[in-house]
């Protein structure tokens, strides 16, 4: 009986080591697989081959998405009738994220989220195959920055907005109430998240126009403005006291100069 019961435990050991081994080696194909099963394909051919071109336009405070096809038709009425590569739809992404299927010449779009924003239309059969020509999807794709200002302008957006962190009703409001118990706002880590937010939102957006010493600078008050949140949060936590946050404080605001002179040094001896 043990004989019998040894040799079914090593039967069964192979088999989970076979099965293994044969997922293993073959988990590129079986991720090949998935790819086509979740985002199917269908070739078209050469003769008349569609095409597409995208274009924003403006209207106002919204947009109109214009999408120009050729040897293409939108059939909305055909929907999972037939798998021809001239008729079908256009899926829609705005960073990479799927938006919405386009089955006309306009596309209306209230609102894209601030910064450079990619927009992308991929034609697509009525049985939900991506088109493509020898291999490759045939889609076209604009990129779009919202709001549509330069970087000074996002400096002066950014300033005003972390003037409101103070100013604003609600921003008096706190002062006010640190002022009584002998702190400034800037010792509240509901202020400096603020700061935070302001700057991270416009300027970060713009760090490609930046020079390198700007982005130095840029980081380095960012990376500060996070460590000094955490800092008074523990302080409303009861965590340190008054005495230790602001000197550490001190070390983190100068921590800014500290890794612009360091670039700055760091340039020197490589001239």
């Amino acid at each position: 009986m043990n004989k019998v019961v040894n040799k079914c435990t090593l039967l069964m050991v192979l088999m989970l080591i076979s099965t293994y081994i044969f997922a293993h080696e073959d988990g590129e194909a079986r991720i090949e697989f998935w790819k086509k099963y979740y985002n199917p394909k269908i070739e078209a051919s050469n003769n008349k081959k569609p095409s597409i071109a995208i274009e924003l336009i403006k209207i106002g405070s919204f947009y109109q998405l214009k999408t120009i096809t050729e040897n293409f038709t939108f059939t909305p009425s055909e929907n999972l009738k037939n798998n021809n590569p001239h008729r079908g739809y256009g899926k829609l992404f705005i960073n990479n994220k799927y938006v919405s299927r386009i089955y006309s010449d306009y596309f209306f779009i209230r609102a894209f989220p601030e910064g450079n924003n990619e927009i992308k239309v991929i034609l697509s059969s009525n049985m939900d195959h991506d088109i493509a020509l020898n291999g490759n999807l045939i889609s076209d794709q604009i990129a779009y920055q919202f709001p549509e200002y330069n970087f000074a302008e996002a400096r002066a957006k950014e300033h005003a907005k972390a003037t409101q962190c103070e100013f604003s009703e609600e921003g008096k409001s706190d002062r006010a109430k640190l002022q009584k118990i002998g702190m400034s706002i800037s010792e509240s880590s509901k202020y400096l998240q603020c700061r935070y937010d302001s700057r991270n939102s416009i300027l970060t957006n713009f760090k490609n126009q930046m020079t390198k010493i700007q982005r130095v600078h840029h980081d380095a008050i960012l990376d500060s403005l996070l460590k000094r949140i955490n800092l008074w949060k523990q302080f409303e936590n009861n965590r340190v006291s008054l005495k230790d946050a602001r000197e550490k404080n001190i070390i983190l605001e100068d921590s800014i100069h500290l890794a612009v002179e360091k670039h700055i040094q760091k340039f020197k001896r490589s001239k």
